[in-house]
């Protein structure tokens, strides 16, 4: 059985967004989001999508940063759909070249607006450091 093209639509999304971040394209990020979306990162300040290229140069001059996601449910509401993932991270400090590798657990929000999914909310918590 082929999963809902609004599921698959949602996933495509997520890969996108990974892919945006792990060659640290900052100027691509807030496209990802609803203009009124949030980015809710487990520790730090919300930060609405305008606020992301600006705040993801700073993180990106001094990390080096990879993400995958594993979505694991996906459920589709009108022009909503609700997405579970599990995050893996690797982060490298530049400066100490110290490196750390976390997993956590992602929610996403997401609304359709002109037929296209974009992030309307987005929190993570981290579950563990490996």
């Amino acid at each position: 059985m082929q999963p809902h093209p609004s599921t698959q639509a949602a996933e495509q999304l997520l890969a996108h967004y990974a892919e945006a971040l792990n060659v640290a394209n900052t100027a691509l990020l807030p496209t990802f989001y609803t203009t009124d979306g949030v980015f809710m990162p487990d520790g730090v300040a919300t930060l609405p999508a305008g606020a992301l290229s600006g705040k993801g140069e700073s993180f990106f001059v001094k990390t080096r940063f990879h993400i995958s996601y594993a979505v694991e449910d996906v459920t589709v509401g009108g022009e909503y759909a609700f997405v579970q993932a599990t995050a893996r991270t690797a982060t490298t400090d530049l400066a100490t070249g110290r490196e750390v590798a976390r997993t956590s657990r992602d929610f996403f929000v997401l609304r359709q607006e002109s037929q296209d999914w974009k992030i309307y909310r987005y929190l993570f918590n981290s579950v563990r450091e490996q």
